[in-house]
């Protein structure tokens, strides 16, 4: 493999020689003893010849070790040798030296030397290995199996040096969010590659996580026993190359030498050969030798993140070119076998299956795969396996997930007083006039409630109440809450309750319609619509009583409207006596940017503005604002009361999210990176045939996307979700055909985050396109 220098080492060669020249004497070796270049890549590494004593000294990429690491490394090796096993001879630095050595700068470099191993050969060469070239025997494998058994047995005996001091090849340190040798999907280009290779190293973690760490599976290891780091001489074995070694897996180190070999034709006789010699000097438990296909992905996965960070190099792009498609067919192998792309790990199924024993199978579980978290902090969730996902869906936690600043507040009132509305209490009185402060003067009477179904129950109850009517418009696909009378009017989901006599729909116009043909044919169509239905309820006896829409229309696709639709219809609606009820459940509280609620962005005044899920960033409140008039028309004869609406703790909740969005100026960034976002899904747009138009406003937003005859495609649709999921990142989709994907995050996200979805995006259509669509 490469010789060339790795990012962060020596690169000027006549530096390292210089900082070599000046280390010989603090080992007690001749000034002008020969030095011989061998190699570079972490360290630079030369022969020196003193005259008929030969060495190895190595110069250290500065910063890749400590001192102590350094320092733990080589008294790890020398108590090997001590117990008898054939590893590397270092030479102490003479009495006051301390294997450091400083350059012209005054830099300090970290410098090791150890006896040459004269006359030895690699046990194998890597290339050669992979190419399935011919090379050592299955005798040699077995005599090698033999070494590294009882190179382990002392290690079981020696155990941590003292200030031990070196990372660790473990579930995290192979496959954790900072695996030690870094990240091995960034490798893959293709995203359907990096999709198989997360799902892969997310086994590979629950897997090794399970095997444990006792005494019998795991110690301290030399973790880069290549085929170079082993060298032969006759009968004679030694291993060289300690500047991986760290606390792991015992088989990795066999995992480390078959990896190089698992395309050999060889490669079963070499494998049972190693693992011979090695159980024959060591016992080694079932499930540990179960777990050795594990460890061999495990190790080609650490190639390839070794790959990623060194972009340009020689041997990364061997690694790119040559090992990453075999890695990834090694990947959908171990899913195949394990089941992992399928099925939910055991301890998720068994939570399965006491779900659905106690709440029953059918409360909707989101993805292929239900996904299992235990934490979240601002836009990102922790499941219960230590991978982190990027939610880019969820607007509940409006303010970022456990958001300390409104958890401190909830239950500092919690530890201090929580009761209902029939006693005076200030916090619900400080946070109804900031909730209003950010309302058109019109809206400045609030009812509190628990959630955006009671919200919308409310504000119909009130406007039948005014109105003396029962008729009621909704889109026709629309969701508002899960009362009996919501119910009535849901369109957008699968609901037993009979469509209501007093309910009619409209049909929502959208410019990014393939058949809308021009934008005044459109709107007065739809315009049209609106009549027939008002003149219905009139015919039918109902009246018009109110006009119930989603400031967004989120569940209808997020439309494009032809501009005077939402006039004309409110329009309309007043004149037939109705009242208008803007759910801002979704598009409220500063979603769409720039302006604090969905009615305003879109250019309307409401007569009542209906609030939930967000509003407490996952506390349970909602709201209904509305005017003066209308409250002292309805609450004289309508007693409405709540015991959990607007206590202490829902306030705090409210109150102290409302900070959060105001003093962090959540409403104007929301807008700004709407606008940001809007162009990169433009352009995403312009070079996917699959994608018809980017859709929404502020921080919600998506893609409209159809098949190859220009029909909303949901199959694509549901395709692109579960591969950003295969990516840890959290999106959905909506619209009548489950077309359009959704894209609604907290607002605390960042730039680089929406890069990293949209991203993510980019990748899962191109992969669809360049296979043809599905």
């Amino acid at each position: 493999m490469n010789d060339q220098p790795s990012p962060g080492a020596v690169r000027d060669l006549d530096a390292a020689t210089e900082l070599a020249r000046r280390a010989l004497p603090l080992f007690g070796i001749a000034p002008d003893a020969r030095l011989t270049f061998i190699k570079q890549r972490e360290n630079v590494v030369f022969r020196v010849d003193d005259g008929d004593r030969p060495y190895a000294l190595r110069v250290h990429r500065h910063g890749h070790r400590s001192l102590a690491q350094m320092s733990c490394e080589v008294r790890h090796a020398v108590a090997l040798r001590a117990a008898g096993v054939p590893v590397s001879q270092f030479v102490e630095p003479v009495a006051g030296g301390d294997g450091t050595v400083a350059d012209a700068d005054g830099t300090r470099h970290l410098i090791d030397v150890q006896h040459w191993v004269a006359g030895a050969e690699p046990f194998g060469d890597t290339l050669a290995a992979w190419h399935g070239e011919p090379g050592p025997s299955p005798e040699r494998f077995h005599a090698l199996g033999e070494i590294v058994g009882g190179m382990h047995a002392a290690s079981r005996q020696i155990g941590r040096i003292p200030g031990f001091e070196r990372d660790a090849w473990h579930e995290d340190g192979l496959a954790g969010a900072t695996p030690v040798w870094g990240d091995a999907t960034r490798l893959a280009t293709r995203a359907d590659d990096r999709q198989v290779l997360a799902e892969a190293i997310s086994g590979i973690r629950r897997e090794l996580a399970a095997l444990g760490r006792d005494d019998d599976v795991y110690g301290v290891i030399h973790a880069d026993t290549t085929p170079e780091n082993v060298l032969v001489d006759g009968d004679e074995i030694t291993l060289i190359d300690f500047d991986d070694f760290g606390e792991g897996y015992w088989l990795f180190d066999l995992a480390t030498m078959l990896f190089w070999y698992v395309r050999h034709p060889e490669y079963p006789a070499f494998r049972k050969a190693l693992l011979e010699g090695y159980t024959a000097q060591v016992e080694t438990p079932t499930r540990a030798l179960d777990a050795l296909d594990t460890l061999i992905l495990a190790r080609a996965t650490t190639y390839l993140g070794w790959a990623a960070d060194r972009p340009g190099d020689e041997t990364s792009e061997f690694l790119e070119a040559e090992v990453l498609p075999v890695v990834v067919e090694l990947a959908r192998s171990y899913l195949d076998r394990s089941g992992a792309d399928a099925a939910a790990p055991d301890a998720d199924a068994a939570l399965l299956e006491r779900r659905g024993a106690t709440i029953g199978p059918y409360s909707p579980l989101f993805y292929n795969r239900p996904l299992h978290f235990v934490s979240g902090d601002g836009v990102w969730l922790t499941d219960v396996h230590g991978e982190r996902y990027l939610d880019a869906y969820n607007n509940v936690p409006s303010v970022g997930h456990a958001n300390p600043r409104v958890a401190d507040a909830i239950s500092a009132q919690l530890h201090k007083l929580n009761v209902h509305t029939r006693y005076l209490s200030e916090p619900i009185v400080d946070y109804a006039e900031a909730l209003l402060g950010t309302f058109g003067e019109t809206l400045d009477r609030v009812y509190f409630t628990n959630s955006g179904s009671e919200s919308n129950e409310l504000a119909l109850r009130i406007a039948r109440h005014r109105t003396g009517a029962t008729g009621i418009l909704v889109t026709d696909f629309s969701y508002h809450g899960n009362t009996i009378s919501l119910a009535q009017l849901t369109t957008g989901l699968e609901v037993s309750e009979p469509f209501g006599e007093h309910v009619r729909t409209l049909h929502v116009p959208d410019l990014d319609t393939p058949t809308a043909g021009d934008d005044e044919t459109l709107l007065a169509e739809a315009l049209a619509g609106a009549d027939t239905a008002i003149a219905e309820l009139q015919a039918a006896g109902h009246g018009v009583c109110a006009l119930l829409i989603d400031s967004s229309f989120s569940t209808e696709g997020l439309p494009r409207l032809p501009e005077g639709y939402l006039e004309g219809l409110v329009a309309r609606v007043r004149a037939a006596g109705g009242l208008i009820i803007a759910d801002e459940v979704q598009a409220g509280l500063g979603r769409l940017g720039d302006d604090w609620w969905g009615h305003d962005a879109v250019g309307i005044t409401p007569d009542f503005a209906t609030l939930g899920k967000p509003l407490g960033n996952g506390f349970p409140i909602g709201g209904v604002v509305t005017t003066a008039e209308l409250l002292e028309s309805f609450s004289p004869s309508n007693m409405y009361f709540n015991t959990f609406a607007g206590t202490p703790a829902a306030a705090a909740a409210g109150h102290s999210t409302l900070l959060e969005v105001e003093e962090r100026g959540l409403v104007g960034k929301a807008g700004d990176l709407g606008r940001y976002v809007g162009d990169r899904l433009g352009d995403l747009a312009s070079r996917h045939d699959r994608v018809l138009a980017s859709k929404g406003r502020g921080l919600f937003f998506g893609l409209s996307l159809v098949d190859a005859e220009g029909r909303p495609d949901g199959a694509l649709a549901k395709e692109v979700v579960e591969s950003l999921v295969r990516e840890r990142i959290l999106i959905s989709k909506i619209g009548p055909f489950d077309s359009v994907l959704k894209i609604r995050p907290p607002l605390v996200i960042e730039r680089p985050e929406l890069d990293t979805v949209i991203d993510a995006l980019d990748r899962a259509l191109t992969t669809s396109a360049a296979a043809g669509g599905r």
